[in-house]
């Protein structure tokens, strides 16, 4: 039981309570905010973190200088996702990674399908939330409001097919292959900045991804990087 620590000093001070009284406990109430006040909020945090300084309070200089480093943002941007693009082709050329993936006796086909699954599951997911609900049943951010759980689901089966691929090729480029992948990935990303927004720049990315399988037709040779197969198992 909390004790009164304050001494009544004067008389008629309405409130005071003598040394030892127990002091009576005010009923305490914590408020609640609801969902919407929540979203509220953030909502309006993050328009006023976002929120730019009024150009009419710029110097012609300052504002000058402000276009010229939005235009050098987006000009690395650009020139960066073209390097990653420049570097997963001519990658590609070089390995003749699908050419080597499917044909290549060494390439260890019990990790290979199971990586085949999961980025098969991924790409399946892919479809159905950038495609079909975005675009087709108009929900907005479907990953979000209708299937939260999608994007860790699909975080942990990305992470599963990365470590499953690496031990499928292992044999065949070893430490390469963890670079392999990493070019691969991020140029597959990166193609991105070149595509229209919408349903259109979507469905462009998963022209670029099934496409890139028929790439070994292209490649005069087959393939510069990967360790050459013993004699008796090219005859298996």
């Amino acid at each position: 039981v909390l004790r009164a620590v304050r001494v009544q000093r004067g008389s008629g001070r309405p409130g005071g309570v003598r040394l030892g009284q127990p002091m009576a406990r005010k009923p305490q109430t914590y408020g609640k905010l609801s969902q919407d006040d929540g979203l509220k909020r953030r909502k309006q945090k993050a328009d006023s973190d976002s929120e730019e300084v009024d150009e009419s309070q710029l110097s012609e200089r300052e504002r000058a200088k402000k276009k010229w480093v939005k235009r050098l943002n987006w000009l690395w941007r650009k020139m960066t996702a073209a390097f990653w693009v420049s570097a997963a082709c001519g990658l590609i050329w070089y390995t003749n990674f699908f050419r080597v993936m499917w044909e290549s006796p060494l390439v260890n086909r019990t990790y290979f399908y199971l990586a085949l699954a999961c980025l098969t599951f991924n790409m399946t997911m892919l479809a159905y939330l950038a495609i079909w609900c975005t675009s087709v049943l108009k929900i907005e951010e479907p990953w979000e409001t209708k299937h939260p759980k999608a994007i860790p689901v699909m975080a942990i089966v990305g992470f599963s097919s990365v470590w499953l691929f690496f031990f499928a090729f292992w044999p065949v480029w070893g430490l390469l292959t963890l670079v392999i992948q990493f070019v691969l990935f991020l140029g597959f990303v990166s193609a991105g900045h070149f595509l229209p927004s919408g349903t259109l720049g979507a469905i462009l990315m998963f022209v670029i991804f099934f496409g890139a399988f028929f790439t070994s037709e292209l490649i005069p040779h087959e393939g510069l990087a990967h360790y050459t197969p013993r004699p008796s198992m090219v005859g298996e």
